[in-house]
């Protein structure tokens, strides 16, 4: 089973055993006409998809209708999410072919919205309205699943429809699952995911794989075993499939991938430069602000002290916190005590690698400065010195 989020970026469901067997378990309890709702959290490319794709796949053994859609930043007009995962279309017949009379009434309403904008105050009730009923009532004939995938990206009208259902309880007879990442941050969002917290909902959050599991992943993309050095590009993509995806691809890409004697392993290190070009545009969606000072952390090493970041940054440590909070949500860095770490070493070096030269020799001279007056060891403070010439 694999995940198609992306065109032409698949890969193998691999170490998800545990977490596909609580959502069959779920699916069957819906199966079994319960109403059942899970918000299921992950990074951006932890494999929240392919959970999904592989859900697919239990709903047609418990002959349970699947309906899906995806949220997207393209597709921002009104109800769109919705729209896409309860009205069906039949391309060999016509516009209103294979739905119901509800249906038909919302295909109706949303074309005269879309064409009238200025005059849709009531058709936009309307809307909301019919929508809500479509999905408390989808389940009276058979159990039925939908899963709404990246809400974070979903359309305010969606959002509201589903805050509505959420104070009125699990939609009956039906699983309904909600992906999304921690960022971006949308308080609508928030006030959504805490009204269906307090519904009973079931929180998932999807983990990054564990080492074996990330040579699994990999071996199954290349189709054999993989050797030391990919292995070891492989340890810093902190567990994330897609960046493990990533770094298989970039390097058959380069023809970096050498076989001997059975074994796939990676040759020299000039497939590193697109690789790292890939690893930014990976995270671009964190914006500019949060990039800069991660590019800044990079810096530092694999670990750093926030008080350390400031004092590099020239910022104080409480708009270093509100900036560097984006990244902590996303799994970018996360806490460990006093200390923030790199989720992912391949985006440290990728930023850091990103640095202008002159910019990188100018931040690792501060970077000197600022932990000698923080009383770090003095071969630390003379590494950071000798990059700076």
């Amino acid at each position: 089973m694999s995940t198609s989020a992306e065109p032409g970026r698949t890969w193998p469901l691999v170490g998800r055993a545990a977490e596909l067997d609580d959502l069959d378990d779920l699916l069957s309890t819906a199966a079994d006409g319960v109403g059942v709702t899970v918000l299921l959290e992950g990074e951006a490319g932890v494999g929240k998809t392919g959970l999904v794709d592989a859900l697919r796949g239990s709903a047609r053994l418990l002959d349970v209708e699947l309906r899906s859609a995806q949220a997207s930043d393209v597709r921002s007009w009104p109800f769109a999410l919705l729209s896409d995962a309860l009205l069906v279309r039949s391309s060999a017949a016509g516009h209103g072919a294979g739905r119901s009379p509800v249906e038909t009434e919302l295909a109706d309403l949303l074309d005269a919205m879309y064409a009238d904008p200025a005059r849709s105050v009531a058709r936009y009730d309307r809307a909301a309205e019919l929508f809500a009923a479509l999905l408390r009532r989808h389940g009276d004939i058979r159990p039925w699943a939908l899963v709404l995938e990246d809400v974070h990206k979903a359309d305010a009208p969606s959002l509201e429809v589903l805050l509505q259902l959420a104070h009125e309880g699990a939609v009956p007879r039906a699983l309904v699952v909600l992906t999304m990442r921690p960022v971006p941050y949308r308080p609508e969002l928030a006030e959504l995911v805490a009204a269906w917290t307090r519904a009973g909902a079931r929180y998932l959050e999807l983990r990054p794989l564990s080492a074996r599991a990330t040579v699994e992943l990999a071996e199954n993309l290349v189709g054999g075993p993989v050797g030391p050095s990919l292995r070891g590009t492989l340890a810093t993509t902190g567990g994330n499939p897609r960046l493990i995806a990533d770094v298989v691809r970039t390097a058959r890409a380069a023809g970096a991938l050498v076989a001997s004697d059975g074994v796939l392993d990676s040759a020299g290190t000039r497939w590193m430069t697109p690789l790292d070009e890939v690893v930014r545009q990976r995270v671009e969606y964190l914006g500019p602000d949060v990039l800069a000072l991660l590019g800044q952390a990079s810096v530092l090493g694999t670990s750093f002290v926030i008080a350390d970041l400031a004092s590099l940054a020239g910022d104080p440590v409480a708009d270093c916190w509100r900036t560097l909070r984006h990244g902590l949500a996303a799994g970018v860095v996360r806490a460990r005590g006093d200390r923030l770490v790199f989720g992912h070493d391949l985006v440290r070096e990728a930023l850091y690698n990103g640095l202008e030269p002159d910019q990188r020799r100018a931040l690792h001279a501060r970077a000197a400065w600022a932990l000698r007056q923080a009383g770090a060891p003095a071969q630390i403070v003379t590494g950071h010195l000798e990059r700076a010439r």
